[in-house]
């Protein structure tokens, strides 16, 4: 008796290559996006508090969806996607 296991197919965004491309991706929207959004909040807080934020806090963020994008490789396209609507609303709003 013999018995042959079935394959089980396994999903190409939990490979390790998938997650990688998930990462690099991610990086391209990232750095535009999060320069946007920091340039956004420094026009804002700058004229307030007299100070800007550090570019430590944009390298950060990218940083962070790169890895989160790695870890979740299906969650970094729905977060960009949530954070383009909101830029565009704002600026819907704003001008």
């Amino acid at each position: 008796m013999s018995r042959s296991r079935a394959r089980q197919s396994i999903d190409s965004d939990l490979t390790f290559g998938g997650r990688l491309a998930a990462a690099f991706a991610s990086l391209l929207f990232a750095v535009p996006l999060m320069g946007l959004l920091w340039l956004l909040l420094n026009s804002q807080i700058a004229p307030i508090s007299d100070s800007a934020l550090p570019l430590s806090y944009l390298v950060g963020a990218i940083v962070g969806f790169a890895i989160l994008s790695f870890a979740f490789p299906r969650f970094a396209p729905n977060v960009f996607g949530w954070l383009c609507d909101l830029l565009m609303r704002l600026a819907r709003w704003l001008w």
